[in-house]
């Protein structure tokens, strides 16, 4: 049985459409990631997660959740579920493309390889955002990580 081991609702400024799961320190930057083409939601790899956004310029919800082994898919009304790997350190939190840094930092406990569940909702609405609108929770991300590979 999966055991949620910890968890953290936070939020981040995305810029340029993205913002990332970063580990600290900041030795592997998750910035370096290659970006596939077409539309995509999630990136993995050493260093953390680069993550795509509908919009631009805002606050969207994001709930991280580390579990012990492979969970369920979160439940809820997401239009994107992607599952992707990355390779992490001890310690993680969300960061803007620019290096504005969440203070709520999530403990990993096993560094190592990962793999991340990716949901996001409420796109259509992000991307009807106007440019630079900084609005709030409108678009929602959960983030489900557990070791393995």
């Amino acid at each position: 049985m999966p055991t949620l081991v910890a968890a953290i609702d936070d939020r981040i400024e995305v810029e340029y459409g993205q913002f990332l799961l970063q580990e600290i320190p900041m030795t592997r930057t998750a910035l370096n990631l290659p970006v596939p083409r077409g539309d995509w939601l999630a990136v993995g790899g050493p260093g953390g997660l680069l993550l795509h956004s509908a919009g631009t310029d805002h606050y969207p919800a994001v709930r991280l959740e580390l579990w012990d082994v492979d969970p369920l898919p979160g439940l809820g009304d997401w239009d994107q579920v992607v599952e992707v790997a990355c390779d992490l350190s001890d310690l993680v939190r969300l960061q803007s493309v620019t290096a504005i840094q969440s203070p709520n930092v999530l403990t990993i406990g096993r560094p190592g390889l990962h793999r991340a569940r990716v949901h996001s909702g409420r796109r259509v609405e992000a991307a009807e955002l106007e440019e630079g609108s900084y609005a709030e929770g409108v678009e929602g991300w959960l983030v489900q990580l557990w070791p393995g590979v």
